[in-house]
């Protein structure tokens, strides 16, 4: 699956003194299995454009192309074959033929069961303004999950376990099967069962966020869309839950979205970095470039990331440390450097 953005823009209040124009003619292609990070300052748009890309929000101009969403179609029995009244003897046979293949594929398909009435095919879905409702969201919303930064917004029901198999059970999934999803994904985000018969809203802040991301995982998106998902944890938590991220990427190509002012986490965890600023972006690329470039990050009012800064300083003072991406790898090329440096025999300069 694909999504391509084309040429969107979204305004609001138009013709008011309150105008503005939260996107402007923003295109850009994600594939599966990538892990992108959004960034740029507050109000350039970050939250709207990711709020497009599972039709939230429809865009004024432009449209979004989502290429090879699967979907459910019904398996169903053809028109049963005619026969002319002047048909020849070659086409009676031939007609027989086709009637006892028909027959045969009606007895076929009534022995299935409900579930197995159905086959998945893959079709492309564009969404765009308009007033008529666009045919198949459900499937788009179902491989495009969306956890917000206010957890809170997105919990709704009075326990836990009813919150997380909504979504499963909206989009046909068995109620029994859903349940015992729940308990899968309870886990996954680092709760335990107990939780499930908990109501939502007696919990913290980042239990929201593990409830609210369960509650996504549990449609088993192929892509993951989390914005500031980090915001108010602790540092082991902020681990625990980038990981998590990593290791759903790895493991199940799902492409990965975070929306962050984190530049430090984004030079750590994603490789392709989209720059929002002022509605429009202004960069699309290569995570590393970009954060390494203080007078850019600077001039567009974001403060670099610490680890490069100091990577930067070292190398000014003539220790290039090549390419770093997080503090374990500038810990094993400071290692390197020391060990190297007492390995090298003492010069004995002293006159013969």
């Amino acid at each position: 699956m694909q999504i391509k953005v084309n040429n969107i823009s979204k305004e609001y209040n138009k013709g008011l003194p309150s105008y503005i124009k939260v996107l402007e003619d923003i295109s850009l292609s994600i594939k599966e299995g990538e892990r992108i990070s959004i960034i740029g300052p507050t109000g350039s748009g970050k939250t709207t454009l990711i709020e497009t890309l599972n039709g939230l929000i429809l865009p004024d101009t432009g449209n979004i192309d989502f290429i090879d969403v699967p979907l459910k179609k019904k398996i169903k029995l053809g028109s049963k074959p005619k026969l002319s009244k002047l048909a020849s003897t070659e086409e009676i046979e031939e007609y027989n033929k086709k009637l006892q293949e028909w027959n045969d594929e009606k007895v076929r398909l009534k022995a299935l069961s409900r579930k197995d009435r159905f086959e998945i095919i893959y079709a492309n879905i564009q969404i765009h303004k308009t007033k008529r409702k666009i045919k198949n969201m459900k499937a788009i919303r179902k491989q495009v999950g969306v956890v917000f930064q206010f957890a809170e917004y997105q919990l709704f029901e009075s326990t836990i376990e009813k919150d997380i198999i909504f979504g499963p059970i909206s989009m046909g999934i068995k109620k029994e099967v859903a349940k015992e999803n729940a308990k899968k994904y309870i886990k996954i985000v680092g709760l335990t069962e107990e939780y499930l018969k908990r109501s939502p809203f007696n919990l913290s802040g980042g239990q929201k966020r593990r409830i609210a991301l369960a509650g996504i995982l549990a449609m088993e998106p192929k892509f993951l869309i989390l914005d500031e998902p980090t915001a108010g944890l602790d540092p082991n938590g902020v681990e625990e839950m980038l990981s998590l991220f990593h290791k759903i990427n790895q493991e199940t190509n799902t492409t990965i979205i975070i929306v962050t002012h984190d530049l430090d986490n984004a030079l750590r965890w994603t490789n392709r970095t989209l720059f929002v600023k002022d509605g429009k972006i202004i960069y699309d690329g290569d995570t590393y470039n970009v954060l390494n470039d203080e007078k850019f990050l600077r001039e567009n009012n974001l403060v670099p990331t610490k680890l490069l800064s100091f990577v930067n300083k070292l190398k000014a003072k003539g220790f290039d440390l090549g390419k770093v991406n997080s503090l374990d790898e500038l810990a094993d090329k400071l290692n390197n450097i020391i060990s190297k440096k007492q390995d090298k025999p003492k010069t004995n300069n002293r006159n013969k």
